[in-house]
């Protein structure tokens, strides 16, 4: 196994490189999305991200008499996305990073430099706000926005990306980290 002596050496290739788990795991099976409404957040998941459903649980009063949530789970490109109600209630995000200033937890998707371009403006039709950057030190450009429960999202590319597609960002204020509180919105389904 290599490791990366500096920020600069990231690039595509080491990105992809498969590595060996001493478990076997071998990638991501899916990973859940807290929301108190899952058929609101999956409609954002449709329409936003291209999600199309696949199982969806906890919906019939057999299940919710035994106390099963309400999940969905969505196909996104090569990605199981599970929309998941809470039990109580409340958006997690909404309780842990009530002010947006963690980067972390986000979900990434990836996308061609044309695609990553692409999306930034679907989500300007969408009157959703983004944050659209290079990044310092890798051959990465990501476009950073947020579903309507708070949870933080990306899609991005580590192909090398040319300034007439998606042009340099200065960070700012910022230092480089995602403005996750400018990103809040109240998009509605269509």
């Amino acid at each position: 196994m290599s490791v990366l002596q500096h920020e600069t050496d990231v690039g595509f290739k080491e990105r992809y490189a498969p590595q060996n788990n001493r478990f076997g795991l071998t990638r991501c099976d899916h990973f859940g999305v807290p929301t108190p409404d899952p058929d609101r957040a999956g409609k954002f998941y449709e329409q936003i991200l291209g999600g199309v459903e696949l199982f969806r649980a906890g919906f019939s009063d057999e299940e919710r008499a035994t106390g099963r949530l309400r999940h969905i789970f969505y196909h996104i490109g090569a990605t199981l996305v599970e929309v998941v109600e809470q039990d109580d209630g409340v958006s997690y995000p909404n309780v842990t990073n009530p002010q947006a200033k963690n980067m972390n937890p986000h979900w990434a998707w990836e996308a061609s430099p044309e695609h990553v371009a692409a999306f930034a403006k679907h989500l300007e039709r969408e009157g959703i706000p983004y944050d659209l950057r290079r990044h310092k030190g890798a051959s990465a450009v990501s476009v950073y926005f947020r579903d309507q429960d708070g949870n933080n999202l990306e899609v991005t590319t580590w192909d090398d990306v040319p300034e007439n597609v998606v042009p340099a960002r200065t960070p700012g204020k910022s230092k480089g980290f995602v403005k996750w509180d400018t990103l809040a919105h109240n998009w509605r389904p269509h």
